[in-house]
């Protein structure tokens, strides 16, 4: 009779217990759960559910628990079977790792005897405290709501979902980072000034022109990868210092680039005239600025010199230079005249032309030697 009071008396403390715990959930891994309404028996080891009137919704919630505790396990057990072991092997020399015996080393087993292949913790991992022969990835961040699953990885629990900062957030029907979640269609509504990601599991900031080689970190805002700035429309666009000026473009950091139909000199990017530019400047693509003192002649691609009188006997070569015909010399007096030039002289007559007298009056050329140009007194 004994025997048959104590379990009884056990399960109505248990029953007054439960009742005392009206509107408590209870979460247990593996799937079980107290309910509102309800409570748990313990005899001999197993746990029976009373049969007490238990609300659609209550039954609905438990059966939600249920099933997120149940998916837990799932991705505990499959996450956990697939994360890598980390372990890497390095090269040490054996001496480190072993005394010689009577003044031999023995041999190691790495590409060379005196070295030893041991197991090391690979980049990006660290011994576990309890196993010293596995290691575990390292998340500098606390991986909440997740598992270090990788070298700064986190992988999420499930209704979690990784950011665009590698954080686990959650995701509709728990909730909707920078939104909210509308549970009838169960989606994520985001806020003003956020957006849907790829995914469509939770909004980020939306950065209407893009932000190119960076990330948006805030409506509107972008923050920009090293060795790039944002131009004036918030993108970010590489940056050279000093500025490649405007016949080039910066195409990274650093780097300049010229703009088509402009070469690379040792001042910097300067535009290509085909036809080149005789007496001026290219200034432009095809354009051929003349220097002062010249102007541009009918070819289109020649500068020709420019005189403020005309060169007589002679063509302008430069600004306000004459260049004098064969067989004239420039007048000393007259910079734009060019005198005919008789190299053995006139005598009794004056120079006409190039090697060319003119007798005065009363004289007359010599005719006694073949090409005179001696003027001799008429008889």
């Amino acid at each position: 009779m004994f025997r048959i009071l104590v379990p009884l008396m056990v399960a109505l403390c248990c029953l007054k217990s439960g009742l005392g715990q009206e509107g408590v959930k209870t979460w247990q891994k593996g799937g079980g759960g107290g309910v509102k309404g309800g409570h748990m028996v313990a005899f001999n080891h197993s746990v029976v559910l009373e049969d007490h009137p238990v609300g659609t919704m209550e039954m609905a919630n438990l059966h939600r628990a249920n099933e997120s505790q149940s998916a837990l396990d799932r991705f505990m057990n499959k996450t956990k079977s697939v994360i890598p072991k980390g372990v890497c092997f390095e090269e040490v020399p054996t001496i480190t790792l072993v005394k010689p015996k009577n003044g031999i080393l023995p041999a190691g087993n790495g590409s060379d005897p005196s070295l030893s292949r041991v197991q090391v913790c690979c980049k990006g991992y660290e011994r576990n405290v309890h196993n010293f022969r596995k290691c575990d990835p390292v998340c500098e961040e606390p991986c909440y709501n997740g598992l270090c699953v990788g070298p700064n990885t986190c992988a999420c629990y499930p209704d979690f979902v990784n950011n665009h900062q590698g954080k686990c957030v959650p995701t509709c029907p728990i909730g909707c980072d920078n939104g909210e979640c509308n549970l009838e269609l169960d989606v994520c509504v985001c806020k003003d000034g956020y957006e849907l990601d790829v995914t469509h599991k939770f909004c980020v900031p939306s950065c209407s022109a893009g932000c190119g080689a960076g990330r948006c970190v805030a409506p509107g805002k972008c923050e920009c990868n090293e060795g790039y700035a944002p131009n004036k429309e918030g993108e970010c666009v590489p940056k050279c210092e000093p500025d490649c000026g405007g016949n080039a473009n910066c195409v990274a950091p650093g780097i300049c680039q010229c703009k088509p139909q402009y070469e690379k000199t040792e001042t910097g990017c300067e535009p290509i005239c085909s036809d080149g530019c005789f007496n001026g400047i290219c200034t432009a693509p095809e354009k051929c600025t003349c220097k002062p003192g010249y102007k541009m002649g009918l070819s289109g691609n020649k500068c020709d010199a420019t005189c403020e009188q005309p060169c007589m006997n002679g063509v302008c070569t430069g600004p306000n230079t004459c260049s004098c015909h064969r067989g004239y010399i420039l007048d000393e007096s007259n910079v734009f005249k060019c005198l005919p030039h008789c190299p053995n002289g006139c005598p009794n007559g004056v120079c006409s032309g190039p090697n060319m007298c003119l007798c005065n009056a009363g004289f007359i050329k010599d005719r006694s030697l073949k090409g005179s140009q001696a003027c001799i007194k008429r008889i």
